[in-house]
């Protein structure tokens, strides 16, 4: 479809949007998968312009969903950062294969909150026709750390 078009097209939704008053409809999630990982040691790289830094090595673990499963390579780490207010924020990549034998790579990011747990933004790439899907998702997590390990629950958002 021609850009132009497709924002042509939609311009009577917009409109229509702003003539009423009502709260659009909340979008929904459908579970992805648990993910449990195990982490080496820390890293300090130290203060730098963005924050201070810190590298988490993910050295292993696995995941399973509804729709996909598999194990965690030990290829990957966090490269998270912590801002001037002590806030840390997750910035990794690491390597996912499925129990079918598919390679996934992911990328998570996104903020600690105020009880500990982290809300990702989670990203896939592959080349898989079986998980091709997946390069076309909005996804979310909650990363809950433990003792030399995280878990992870993630949610793919669905429309109203």
């Amino acid at each position: 479809m021609h850009p132009k078009f497709f924002l042509t097209s939609l311009l009577p939704l917009f409109a229509a949007g702003n003539a009423q008053a009502a709260t659009p409809k909340t979008p929904g999630l459908t579970f992805l998968y648990s993910l449990n990982c195990s982490l080496g040691t820390s890293l300090p790289v130290g203060l730098g312009p963005e924050g201070t830094r810190t590298v988490i090595p993910i050295t292993g673990g696995s995941f399973k969903g509804p729709k996909i499963a598999g194990k965690v390579h030990n290829l990957g780490a966090d490269w998270g950062l912590t801002d001037r207010n002590g806030t840390f924020s997750a910035d990794t990549r690491y390597h996912l294969e499925t129990d079918d034998g598919a390679h996934i790579f992911i990328r998570t990011s996104g903020p600690a909150q105020a009880d500990g747990r982290l809300h990702l933004r989670l990203i896939f790439e592959t080349g898989s026709q079986k998980y091709y899907w997946l390069n076309n998702i909005i996804a979310v997590g909650i990363l809950t750390a433990g003792t030399g390990s995280v878990a992870i629950d993630a949610w793919q958002l669905e429309s109203p």
